[in-house]
């Protein structure tokens, strides 16, 4: 994947959210009471997927490492957190390996 396409890809992805938020209306109290709970499972389900290897066993070390740390910062709830948290885990899981 070359540098130009990801850099695509991250300005469609941040120009949508951009002109979501700009563009449409706030929605109702019932609509954010529900996205307010959905980023836990989210994370939960793409978590799981990376953890598990294709013969069905758990994955072993700096990936655990770094699904620990970004779970370690989910509370906060900020991606960028969870990011730094996930690349400070893997970093300690290189060292201790």
């Amino acid at each position: 994947m070359s540098p130009l396409l990801v850099l695509a890809i991250a300005l469609i992805t941040y120009a949508s959210r951009a002109a979501a938020l700009a563009f449409l209306p706030r929605p109702g109290a019932r609509v954010e009471s529900v996205f307010a709970r959905m980023p836990a499972p989210i994370f939960a389900s793409l978590a799981m997927t990376t953890l598990m290897g294709a013969d069905g066993s758990l994955v072993a070390g700096p990936t655990l490492w770094a699904a620990l740390g970004a779970l370690l910062a989910s509370p906060v709830r900020s991606l960028a957190l969870c990011l730094v948290g996930g690349a400070a885990g893997y970093a300690l899981g290189i060292a201790l390996s």
